[in-house]
């Protein structure tokens, strides 16, 4: 492999274990595990330009430390699909909306899971324009094809679930660096 693609996969993996531990975190708020009394202080940065401070208040109930949580989780969704892509970028994958072969379909998807993100990362919402994207995609996961149908999600906000949910995400992402390391 050249030192493109190492690092290209080296920021894919980062980016993951940041998703990782971003749903891990939203889990633990999510099961009421973290002291809000303690987490919800003053904190001020003592910095060598200039300081700043985080007032107690923003977090102090359940609900907005969860909604807090979700939108980690989210923000790194969005960078680990961001990377995703320009991984193939950088390994000069292009883009093929012509073929519907599954490692063409992966690269597709990807890339529309991305440019989700990239338009609004705290909302983001499918932008499907056209028949090359609002179809069903084939994609090589694993020993199995995943079929996903993206034929009526054009402007629709993004769910997890659309593609599968975090679980095939994970997949994908092993997909896409197996496909960029051959």
């Amino acid at each position: 492999m050249t030192k493109d693609v190492n690092l290209a996969i080296a920021d894919v993996e980062f980016a993951f274990r940041q998703l990782e531990f971003a749903i891990k975190l939203m889990c633990y708020c999510e099961q009421n595990h973290l002291d809000r009394s303690k987490f919800d202080t003053d904190v001020t940065l003592l910095l060598e330009t200039e300081n700043v401070g985080f007032p107690a208040g923003n977090f102090k109930t359940l609900e907005s430390i969860i909604f807090a949580s979700q939108i980690q989780v989210g923000v790194s969704f969005g960078v680990s699909a961001i990377l995703l892509d320009a991984a193939y970028e950088a390994t000069g994958v292009r883009k093929n909306l012509k073929s519907r072969a599954p490692e063409d379909d992966l690269r597709i998807l990807v890339y529309m899971v991305r440019n989700a993100f990239a338009h609004n990362m705290a909302a983001p919402r499918w932008q499907l324009h056209g028949k090359d994207f609002q179809r069903i995609f084939s994609l090589p996961l694993e020993d199995t094809i995943a079929v996903v149908d993206f034929s009526s999600y054009n402007e629709k906000i993004f769910s997890y679930e659309h593609i599968g949910g975090f679980a095939q995400w994970f997949k994908i992402k092993t997909a896409v660096i197996r496909s960029i390391a051959l």
